[in-house]
């Protein structure tokens, strides 16, 4: 049987009496790591009680000689007891070296020196696998710390080649190095299939795009204990990889600091024969696995020349070739063509029919048929960007879309026999500040869903949200029967829809990084301008709507005698008047109709016009 050997650092020579050769069961021999000259039979157990600096050099031994190897946790040994230990109780990893059975397991060099735990270039955030599962207070501690350090950093453009030669050039803030992780949210939620044999080193590249990003992830990681994979976050997972940035560099491995033109990552399979415990996952495992990137989230093309060695931009900026889909999107969206005004026609025509009808499902299918968003949030970017081929484009696609909506609208209230104000009509006839509400909520919906594929299935959510078609149709049909009252609240409707949209998708827009605020700030003025004077007649709409809203509020369910007070419906007139239904056991006379209207003025302190339906009810 082969001889079991202690190897200690001479600094802990006192302790090893007391705290650490009582721990073992079987024989041991002391040895003294001083000269790093030891040798040892092949096969020999080798029990290393060293520091982080001593450990590489032990290893390198032991791969040599054909040691089997443990690493016991040592004070000064923090990064190898994560990378080869796990156990933090020193008589618990003797414990369990001693009972183990040896495992070969891989080897992490980085320009050829042994990487016992992980690597940090630039920034890490802590998104490192000594990150452990953290409480709540502790959690908000870190994201604090983390949000303080966020105005100093700054992007730096790095190159990734893969042993596949796959080469990827982002504009990252730090890169992290791990042979594996193990016992951290790292483990569970990012790198779950990490492992010490699985011939691979992992590479975490946190290149986000703006401070809003980094914000958003250490809000969300203060508050739950759990996040999924950040945006900015790429992964790399491969056998060998060369980082370089044409520039020397410093990066930080196992806590000594080092600095190189190019760092070269190799993987080097189960070159170690290796005691531990269960608590080091070591999985029966090939050393041939395939190789993954993802990091198709991250800066790539033009964002990186942009984004590389500039402050972090507040918000993120797309690069030019980044939304050339979307853009050419836009400019067929601001396109006339037949498609769009024949869709533009039979949606008006639905909206008519529906409207006098007063059918909520045709009013809502001629939503979804009309294609007039489209042309609206090209607009939106044309006014962000400041393209004046765009916005005229858009702008005339815009006008002729309105025009055709009012020719059929009006063309259907001459061919339909009715000059009646149906319940759908009349609920387009006064906006009010809701309204613009629903349009920039909605403008913000159309522009993200526009911006994002992911999104995009839900445009004919926004389509109905808005509602463009149907006052627009109100508006043709108002000034088909010659009713300005009709046709003018309609419009401002519209009016209020589109002013609410173009501002609120232009912000979105200049938001998610489509145009810089300096080219954007003029549009976004004009934007504005036109939602403020189409808010003027909205806010006395609304302080209207908010008067009658406190009338029925005071009068509903209001009982004067043994009369009950139902179903209040206030018009904000002059003077006001309310319709409601009066609940009595008995008929009512004149006097009495008359007593109750007296003591609904007196509640309300002002004249009425009262139009009351009698309810007799008996028990």
């Amino acid at each position: 049987m082969a001889d079991s050997f202690l190897l200690f650092d001479i600094e802990q020579k006192d302790l090893l009496a007391d705290d650490v050769l009582p721990y073992f069961e079987e024989s041991i021999l002391p040895r003294a790591w001083e000269d790093q000259a030891l040798t040892f039979a092949e096969g020999s157990r080798v029990y290393a009680y060293l520091n982080d600096q001593q450990v590489p050099a032990v290893i390198e031994a032991a791969i040599a000689g054909g040691w089997h190897l443990a690493i016991l946790p040592h004070p000064g040994a923090l990064y190898a007891k994560r990378g080869f230990c796990a156990q933090s109780s020193l008589k618990k990893a003797i414990q369990d070296a001693e009972k183990s059975e040896v495992k070969q397991v891989d080897i992490v060099r980085c320009n050829d020196q042994i990487l016992l735990s992980s690597l940090v270039l630039g920034e890490s955030f802590n998104l490192i696998p000594t990150a452990k599962s953290l409480g709540f207070t502790d959690r908000v501690k870190l994201g604090w710390h983390n949000i303080t350090k966020i105005r100093q950093a700054c992007p730096k453009k790095m190159t990734f080649i893969t042993a596949n030669e796959t080469t990827v050039t982002t504009a990252a803030l730090g890169v992290v190095i791990a042979g594996h992780v193990h016992d951290s949210w790292l483990s569970k939620h990012i790198l779950p299939n990490s492992h010490i044999n699985d011939g691979m080193c992992h590479a975490m590249i946190i290149a986000p795009r703006s401070v809003m990003e980094l914000l958003r992830f250490f809000i969300m990681t203060s508050v739950i204990k759990y996040y999924s994979l950040p945006n900015f976050l790429g992964l790399i997972k491969t056998t060998a990889l060369t980082i370089t940035n044409g520039d020397k560099f410093e990066y930080s491995m196992d806590g000594q600091t080092h600095d190189a033109d190019t760092l070269a990552i190799e993987t080097q399979p189960e070159q170690l024969a290796l005691l531990v415990g269960e608590s080091l996952p070591i999985i029966d495992a090939s050393s041939a696995k395939k190789e993954q990137v993802k990091t198709t989230r991250l800066p790539s093309g033009g964002a990186v020349s942009e984004i590389a060695s500039k402050p972090l931009a507040f918000i993120a900026h797309a690069a030019t070739d980044e939304f050339k889909d979307l853009y050419q999107l836009l400019r067929d969206n601001a396109t006339a063509s037949s498609a769009f005004l024949t869709l533009m026609g039979l949606s008006t025509l639905l909206a008519s029919v529906g409207l006098f009808a007063s059918s909520a499902p045709v009013i809502i299918g001629a939503m979804i048929l009309a294609p007039l968003m489209g042309p609206i949030i090209s607009l939106s970017m044309a006014m962000a960007r400041q393209d004046p081929s765009l916005l005229t484009a858009s702008a005339r696609t815009l006008g002729i879309g309105i025009l055709v909506s009012l020719g059929f609208s009006s063309a259907a209230s001459f061919i339909i026999p009715m000059e009646i104000t149906t319940p759908e009509i009349a609920a387009r006839l006064s906006p009010s500040l809701l309204d613009l509400g629903v349009a920039v909520i909605s403008g913000i919906a159309g522009a993200y869903a526009h911006a994002r594929v992911d999104a995009a299935k839900s445009l004919a959510g926004v389509a109905i949200a808005v509602a463009l078609v149907p006052p627009l149709s109100v508006t043709g049909i108002g000034i088909g029967w010659m009713d300005s009252h009709v046709a003018w609240g309609a419009l401002l409707l519209f009016l209020t829809n589109l002013a609410g949209i173009v501002f609120a998708a232009a912000l979105t827009f200049l938001a998610l990084g489509f145009a810089p605020f300096t080219r954007a700030k003029k549009g976004l003025m004009i934007a504005f301008i036109g939602v403020a004077l189409v808010s003027i007649p909205l806010v006395f709409s609304f302080l209207r709507l908010s008067q009658e809203a406190k009338i029925m509020q005071q009068l509903e369910g209001k009982e004067i005698g043994q009369v009950v007070l139902r179903e209040v419906y206030a018009r904000a007139l002059e003077p006001t008047e309310i319709s409601l239904k009066i609940v009595t056991p008995e008929t009512l006379n004149s006097e009495k109709l008359d007593k109750i209207k007296s003591s609904i003025e007196s509640q309300l302190q002002q004249k009425v016009v009262m139009e009351a339906q009698v309810v007799i009810r008996r028990e």
